[in-house]
């Protein structure tokens, strides 16, 4: 049995946001910027991305 899910970034307009539960923090400007940050990200690293609301997504590997 082994770790098969997992978070890998966090994507936010937020710049409040400290922390990010053990994974990394990227920051945009913008929505059009927050969707293109994360779409490179998920597309580099095979992960998913899933909108929290708020102006935050998160890059999950499934």
């Amino acid at each position: 049995m082994g770790l098969t899910e997992y978070t890998l970034a966090v994507i936010t307009t937020d710049k409040n946001m400290k922390f990010g539960g053990g994974c990394p923090i990227f920051y945009a400007e913008d929505d059009k910027d927050l969707q293109h940050k994360a779409m490179l990200m998920a597309k580099s690293v095979g992960g998913m991305v899933h909108d929290m609301t708020n102006g935050t997504l998160i890059v999950v590997k499934h």
